[in-house]
């Protein structure tokens, strides 16, 4: 009997145990990511997932977690379909009681998790869906969006032709789904703003997974555009670059997506000369995104699954979701998980990151930033890695560039409107 006992007390101690250490997850904050795990567009929902974990990490490690639990990442594949995202987060919500869920790929995926959070009233977060609807006429008080949108990201392009006034005709090729459509129509509008003298000679659109360019090269060509404008991502990126070189595409790029390992090593010279913007940049000087370059460095094998060196520095996904620090402040300051209280604590929000200063907008829950715009360079000079192309800063768009008028976006909800 005493045996017996002994052996229960043992079992209760080691149970206690791993509740204080916070391996079981009814102990943790628990983040949900819903993105990519299998298909074509793996590799990006995995980095993003990689990144969520570095910032948790870090978080856990530099502020011991939100309200004193350790923060844990779940990983959900969306498979980039909407009915499957909405089916999963809703088991996420009601059977793991998570606190946040978020997506970084496909616009598609954020509006319908927006729902899902509006719903469940659940926090939704956006670290790299970019269509300016989600938090334009798509406003709702339970989204925020800790990364770029089209608004700002196109806007940012744009403002870079004022360095280029020799430059009068331009083209444009997205992908053709509302993101894409989102992203031309922004750069249209930002170019009316900065670049009014310069002509748009031709627009072209494309479904998701192109596999022949040709006949889109060949009327880039036609057109006589000396820059062609571009929100593509992930296969479509990379072949549009790829056939362009061998179909002798005559425009450099000013593309969304292009400061990436993988990408670049898969063209490698084939981008030379293009220009690319994103929410953050590895040759960003800020000492705050150097010292996020080599916290990466340090820790990388322990986060990526894959042991491919490409990702032993950070990509720019890994910088999209580096705010998500700010709703974790929020939360903590707060004190408690009330979220209409933590969704006001965000509401204008300052921080001081990788950028420099940014801060939330209390109505549309868009974070504005500034933004650095980057051009690719040879692998020879690639400070971090000579197997791929680099890249070297032109230039940082001030905020006051990337702000878009919250009149123009289309949101008419006002600050702390529950």
């Amino acid at each position: 009997m005493k045996r017996k006992l002994m052996v229960m007390l043992a079992m209760l101690a080691f149970l206690a145990s791993l509740l204080a250490g916070g391996v079981w997850a009814a102990d943790t904050f628990k983040v949900a990511t819903f993105d990519p795990l299998s298909g074509p567009f793996k590799y990006i929902g995995d980095s993003y997932n990689w990144g969520m974990v570095f910032h948790a990490m870090q978080y856990n490690q530099e502020k011991g977690g939100v309200l004193g639990k350790k923060i844990e990442v779940l990983h959900y594949d969306s498979q980039l379909k909407p009915d499957v995202a909405v089916r999963l987060a809703t088991q996420a919500i009601l059977e793991k009681k998570v606190n946040v869920i978020s997506t970084g790929t496909g616009s598609h995926i954020a509006k319908a998790l927006a729902q899902v959070g509006k719903k469940y009233k659940v926090l939704v977060v956006s670290y790299g869906a970019e269509a300016a609807s989600l938090t334009g006429e798509g406003c709702n008080p339970y989204f925020f969006r800790i990364s770029l949108n089209t608004a700002q990201h196109s806007g940012a392009l744009a403002a870079y032709l004022q360095k280029l006034p020799k430059v009068k005709k331009v083209g444009i090729i997205c992908q053709d789904y509302n993101f894409g459509r989102e992203a031309a129509a922004d750069f249209k509008k930002a170019l009316k703003k900065f670049r009014p003298d310069i002509q748009v000679a031709v627009e072209v659109y494309h479904p998701l997974m192109t596999k022949d360019f040709a006949p889109y090269i060949t009327k880039l060509n036609a057109s006589g555009a000396e820059w062609v404008f571009t929100g593509n991502w992930g296969p479509d990126l990379g072949l549009l670059i790829k056939q362009g070189k061998n179909l002798g595409l005559k425009a450099k790029l000013l593309s969304y997506f292009l400061e990436d390992g993988v990408q670049l090593r898969d063209v490698q010279d084939a981008a030379l000369g293009f220009v690319t913007a994103d929410f953050g940049s590895i040759v960003n000087p800020n000492p705050k995104q150097q010292a996020l370059n080599q916290a990466w460095h340090k820790v990388w094998q322990k986060i990526v699954t894959s042991k491919d060196t490409v990702y032993q520095w950070p990509g720019t996904v890994a910088f999209k979701n580096y705010h998500i620090r700010m709703l974790w402040d929020a939360a903590n300051k707060v004190g408690k998980w009330d979220v209409p209280k933590i969704i006001k604590t965000l509401e204008g929000m300052k921080y001081n990151g990788i950028n420099g200063d940014v801060y939330m907008r209390a109505e549309d829950h868009q974070i504005q930033s500034a933004i650095p715009v980057t051009m690719i360079i040879p692998k020879e000079q690639n400070p971090f890695d000579k197997s791929y192309p680099g890249s070297k800063m032109v230039e940082m768009i001030p905020i006051e560039k990337t702000t878009e008028p919250l009149k123009d976006t289309g949101c008419k909800r006002k600050a702390g409107q529950m």
